[in-house]
């Protein structure tokens, strides 16, 4: 997995902004948003934070097909709503 540019840390994020959610406007947070989120949780609890980024990105990538759906389906809801 180490010649993707985006392991760890794209799909990290993708998977905490897959948790926060969406509207018809997209992802609820960015990237970057997403990034503090998992540095801060590393650093509060003295967890190497590179290892934190490795478990969320193959978390997302083991569950990428139903992520999707899921975000999907929101994105559906939300538009359905406007």
């Amino acid at each position: 997995m180490s010649e993707d540019s985006r392991y760890p840390y794209t799909y990290a994020c993708d998977f905490i902004r897959s948790i926060a959610g969406h509207t018809s406007g997209g992802t609820k947070l960015s990237r970057s948003d997403a990034s503090q989120i998992v540095s801060t949780i590393a650093e509060i609890n003295g967890i190497n934070e590179r290892a934190v980024f490795e478990k969320l990105a193959d978390h997302y990538l083991k569950y990428e097909d139903e992520l999707f759906n899921k975000a999907a389906e929101e994105l559906v809801a939300a538009m359905a709503r406007r």
